[in-house]
């Protein structure tokens, strides 16, 4: 029981509070399960649940948190070399996500051949987070130049007898930055290009070329059609692969071409004999990539791509960590793996590639060309390699010289054969699709026939290309 106390309050026991407050949850359950009893009582009499719904303001809340204003899409061009087509949408001027384009299967290349639907989704999670460093604060957004590449030119271009600059003045990875006005920054750059235009548009600049370790096939290069020397020929116009991707839209190539005007300003030869940069490719000179590539394809990084994974039974992957490195290339892989192709990984270290394979070959390192000298004796002493594939698709039938051991050619031979010159148009094997061969993708190799006679080969001369031939 309650009682008043001297202070006017009533006081309540531990077990009738206990008593009266059971009663009250009991009361309060109960009336709210009749309540709910009679709103599903109800529910029976309504047609359309969704249009009862008293409010739905929350579905905008939600729709509202993907709306943009815009969106418009990009080529994502990191040090992967894929250039996939990306999409961004902005809203009050920011990027507020990036997705996938899903339009590779649209592209068409000069010939009208186009890309099929399986190359989706096309990008990475690189290209997918690319607006952090848009938005990055240690982005650079105004001008720097190296402190001594500004002194060198505010002390006159000083050079040494070779003709370069003291190594004073160029101290990268150590010299300081310095910011400078855009305009400042434009005509930093002009002064720069002026001074070596001149400085090699003269025997001497050819001479100082010979002396800084350049090859004479690249100096003669430097020549116009008089013999006289453009000293716009030395500039490299090729950024990181970063600025790669925008060389299709800023068009850095076209501007090497119009370095034809400074040329011109310099040696006054007119618009016929002025002449841009010269643009020797990426990896020859630039030794981005391995120099075998050229050497031994006659063209630099020819090699088969990803996609080719669909039609492999068996992927051998080494010197490669796809996963890492080509990040959108693995749905090729993620697509043999599922059809249940076999994928071997042969590297030193248990790459992030490894346990997406079914054997992984821990070899040491340098090893790989005698582990795959290794398999190809095992495979040719065993017979168990497809004869007709090697006939067709690799250079296995091409005869090779007992002197040097190198492939016999046609420049060897004194008597005609067939051959397929360059500039000279071929078919698929349906008739369709006609290309040209450019003059540097042709090489002409020599085989024999079943029937004794030598025949000379491009290296586009393959698989049915190759049975029309010798038909």
């Amino acid at each position: 029981m309650s009682q008043q106390n001297g202070n006017g309050r009533f006081q309540v026991s531990r077990r009738d509070f206990l008593r009266i407050g059971g009663a009250t949850v009991a009361a309060t359950a109960a009336t709210v399960a009749l309540k709910r009893l009679a709103f599903l009582q109800s529910m029976d009499s309504i047609d359309n649940p969704l249009a009862f719904y008293p409010n739905r303001d929350w579905e905008d809340i939600y729709r509202d948190q993907y709306r943009t204003d815009y969106e418009f899409s990009w080529v994502c061009a990191p040090n992967d070399t894929h250039n996939c087509r990306m999409r961004a949408h902005v809203r009050n001027g920011v990027i507020t996500r990036i997705e996938q384009a899903y339009d590779v299967s649209g592209y068409k290349d000069l010939y009208g051949n186009s890309a099929t639907a399986t190359w989706h989704p096309r990008g990475c999670l690189k290209g997918l987070a690319y607006a952090r460093r848009v938005y990055s604060p240690n982005r650079i957004k105004h001008p720097v130049v190296r402190k001594g590449w500004k002194q060198w030119i505010d002390d006159g271009f000083p050079r040494l007898a070779d003709g370069l600059p003291d190594r004073k003045y160029f101290q990268r990875g150590q010299d300081e930055w310095v910011q400078v006005p855009w305009d400042d920054a434009y005509n930093l750059v002009a002064s720069g290009m002026i001074e070596i235009a001149k400085s090699y548009s003269s025997p001497q600049g050819a001479d100082w070329l010979k002396q800084q370790g350049f090859a004479p096939e690249m100096i003669e290069t430097l020549k116009d059609d008089d013999g006289d020397y453009a000293g716009t020929r030395t500039f490299k116009l090729r950024g990181g692969m970063a600025f790669l991707g925008a060389t299709r839209l800023a068009a850095a190539y076209r501007f090497g071409n119009g370095l034809a005007l400074l040329d011109n300003h310099i040696r006054g030869k007119g618009p016929e004999k002025s002449l841009g940069s010269r643009f020797f490719d990426n990896y020859a000179w630039h030794t981005d990539l391995s120099p075998g590539h050229p050497m031994v394809h006659g063209a630099q990084t020819f090699d088969q791509e990803f996609n080719d994974f669909w039609n492999s039974d068996l992927i051998v992957m080494t010197g490669l960590n796809l996963v890492s490195n080509k990040m959108a290339d693995p749905i090729w892989w993620q697509a043999a793996i599922e059809r249940g192709k076999k994928i071997v990984v042969i590297a030193p270290e248990y790459s992030a590639s490894a346990p997406k394979g079914d054997y992984w070959l821990g070899i040491r390192q340098g090893t790989d060309t005698a582990l795959m000298l290794g398999v190809a004796y095992l495979m040719i002493r065993d017979k168990s390699y497809d004869a007709d594939y090697v006939k067709r698709f690799s250079d296995f039938p091409l005869l090779v010289r007992e002197d040097d051991l190198k492939m016999l050619r046609k420049d060897d031979l004194t008597g005609a054969a067939v051959h397929l010159d360059a500039g000279e148009t071929w078919l698929e094997p349906d008739g369709s699709n006609a290309q040209q061969i450019d003059e540097d993708l042709v090489t002409t190799p020599v085989m024999v026939t079943k029937d004794g006679r030598l025949v000379t080969l491009t290296r586009t001369v393959v698989g049915q290309h190759l049975d029309d031939l010798l038909a």
